[in-house]
């Protein structure tokens, strides 16, 4: 079953296009509402998802929400369990995109407002995060928001204090619309972030301290780890790199012949299958394991966001 995010907004002319849809092998959809319905929760604008110990968390991007949902459930339906972070909680994240969990009790979650990665505590039962340290790697004296990890070179996004690139992560607040940073994933015991200005994918180690970072490259977005490869969508093509060994510098190469026009959320398989959408053409490809296309015909209702293969 392949779950699938939208762009969202505008809740009450389309409210299901604010939920998580779900696709079957073929391309059909099963359902445009896999999380039900709750009294206090406002569905609108949701970005990533993943699926962890014994819930399902999805973030709820909108600017006047800033939360990740938890849910509990099977198949194609989740019930409300909380609020796994919300404005009350962390008041540093706002308008979210990507998260990730290392495993050793943290969560990491990326915001396009102000610009960071934020460190979350994770509480016994899996259904909490709360600020955690701001990164040992950070200037002591600085100011930072709470549970920074990662911070902004740029201190005017979020009135703290800049950190030098490359270990600070580049902002680009030209024209109507702003680039910062994007997806997030942990790996190779490693976090490894999406540098959207700065065209990069940089990689941090558990204390924040930089590591390295990868090619330029155009237009990254969103970052998928399958059998000890890294992946990175973006433009019009995927790019791919092994996992270095210790983490550090490494290079992402383009998979050939695969072209896809404004590729977005990816998400693959235990048999190594992969999914890529299209943001832009409203779509979703599916290719086996030398990225090779299958048969799979899935028109979507709404732009992409965020794929997840369960």
């Amino acid at each position: 079953m392949l779950f699938v995010t939208l762009h969202g907004g505008k809740s009450g002319k389309k409210p299901l296009n604010n939920n998580v849809h779900a696709y079957d092998k073929d391309g059909n959809n099963t359902t445009p509402c896999v999380l039900e319905d709750t009294e206090g929760v406002i569905l609108d604008e949701l970005r990533g998802m993943c699926r962890f110990g014994n819930y399902l968390y999805v973030v709820n991007a909108n600017q006047t929400q800033n939360s990740v949902l938890c849910y509990q459930g099977s198949a194609t339906s989740y019930r409300f369990v909380g609020k796994f972070l919300s404005p009350e909680t962390c008041k540093s994240v706002m308008h979210p995109f990507d998260f990730t969990f290392d495993g050793a009790g943290y969560c990491y979650i990326s915001s396009q407002d102000t610009n960071v990665v934020t460190r979350l505590a994770v509480s016994a039962d899996g259904r909490t995060g709360t600020p955690a340290p701001v990164a040992a790697a950070l200037p002591a004296q600085g100011k930072f928001l709470p549970g920074t990890f990662v911070a902004s070179s740029v201190g005017n996004v979020a009135s703290t204090t800049p950190v030098s690139v490359p270990a600070g992560l580049e902002y680009s607040g030209e024209g109507e619309k702003k680039h910062s940073v994007r997806g997030v994933v942990w790996a190779n015991n490693a976090l490894y972030v999406v540098d959207q200005p700065a065209c990069r994918i940089k990689v941090y180690d558990k204390n924040g301290r930089f590591l390295g970072q990868s090619n330029r490259v155009k237009e990254p977005v969103h970052l998928v780890v399958d059998n000890g490869s890294l992946y990175v969508s973006g433009g019009n093509e995927v790019l791919t790199a092994k996992l270095s060994k210790p983490a550090g510098d490494f290079t992402l190469s383009a998979i050939p012949g695969l072209q896809i026009k404004n590729c977005g959320g990816m998400a693959f398989t235990s048999a190594g299958h992969c999914y890529i959408a299209s943001r832009t053409e409203n779509f979703i490809l599916k290719f086996d394991a030398s990225f090779k296309p299958m048969k799979f015909k899935c028109i979507l209702p709404d732009n992409p966001e965020f794929l997840l293969h369960v």
